[in-house]
């Protein structure tokens, strides 16, 4: 692990534990957490043109279309359907983890390990920008499927909306999207905001954080049991879906391979962990905010993978 990744790691698990011990950061940092994600999005877009983006879908469209619907459709029904049996309290939170985009950290760990970087990348904005409609659609058609089971439909706020939420993921994935595009028309702005890319990225994760957590500060100090019980979740989340790409990996190249592993377990779960703090329990935000104890650990993992030959086709 590099030293920006353990610095990434460090400030991020400080600044949860700084939110938790500053309560009254909670009305100062209300409205910070989305706008901090947007920061990030806006990030991650802008290090991917749209020629390029468009460019590599007509190369590998039939490779991108089978990682899009395996990562937003099969994986977040799988993850919910073991949680439902294991540990039920977090189901609501594996299936929303397991519907999360493809994360900004897949790439950095596909350019260390010689994935197919490319199919990364086109992964990573393929998947964020059909969350505001797939997500939105996964959740209806579970809770109706289980409601029809007669198993009770899914455990969601009394409050909550789906049309809201959609609207929500709109607002903040292609709002950032379009800037980014129009960023890039811009050549030396963009290069001056990509060598500055790390400190932007950790003081938005840091932001976000302190004020999601703070807000959170009287459940997980009253419970600090919770913490554990989220921790656990997260890595037994991260075990199920490392496991679940391995079959679909068969018969691929080795960098494709290896593309299609990263893309299944690194997941942008700071973009799950608001949307659950908006719009769900402190469960769902406590679970996202515990995967990435698991999240790095993946390294050491892939690193492996990508030692071993690769299967017979």
């Amino acid at each position: 692990m590099q030293l920006r990744d353990l610095i990434m790691v460090f400030a991020s698990f400080a600044s949860m534990a700084a939110g938790v011990f500053l309560p009254e950061l909670a009305g100062s940092l209300e409205a910070m957490p989305r706008l901090m994600l947007i920061v990030m999005l806006y990030l991650s877009f802008l290090a991917v043109g749209a020629g390029a983006l468009w460019g590599e879908l007509r190369v590998m469209s039939g490779v991108v279309c089978r990682l899009t619907l395996l990562r937003l459709i099969v994986l977040p029904v799988l993850t919910f359907a073991v949680f439902r049996l294991i540990m039920p309290e977090f189901s609501l939170g594996a299936l929303l983890l397991g519907a999360a985009p493809v994360g900004v950290m897949a790439a950095v760990f596909s350019l260390m390990l010689g994935a197919n970087t490319a199919l990364i990348l086109v992964g990573n904005i393929v998947t964020s920008l059909l969350l505001p409609l797939s997500l939105p659609l996964l959740l209806s058609c579970t809770d109706g499927a289980l409601r029809a089971m007669g198993a009770g439909g899914l455990d969601l706020p009394e409050n909550f909306s789906l049309g809201g939420m959609t609207i929500s993921l709109c607002i903040t994935i292609l709002l950032p999207f379009a800037a980014a595009m129009l960023t890039r028309g811009l050549p030396r702005l963009t290069a001056g905001i990509l060598r500055r890319q790390f400190p932007l990225l950790t003081t938005a994760i840091v932001i976000s954080n302190l004020g999601i957590f703070s807000n959170y500060a009287g459940v997980l100090r009253q419970s600090p049991s919770l913490i554990l019980h989220a921790l656990l979740a997260a890595c037994l989340l991260c075990v199920v879906m490392t496991i679940a790409a391995l079959p679909a990996t068969r018969g691929m190249s080795r960098q494709v391979r290896l593309a299609f592993l990263i893309s299944f377990g690194v997941i942008n779960n700071i973009l799950l962990m608001i949307v659950s703090n908006e719009f769900f329990s402190v469960n769902e935000a406590l679970m996202g905010a515990a995967y990435l104890a698991p999240l790095y650990i993946l390294l050491f993992y892939y690193r492996y993978c990508s030692r071993s030959p690769a299967p017979a086709r």
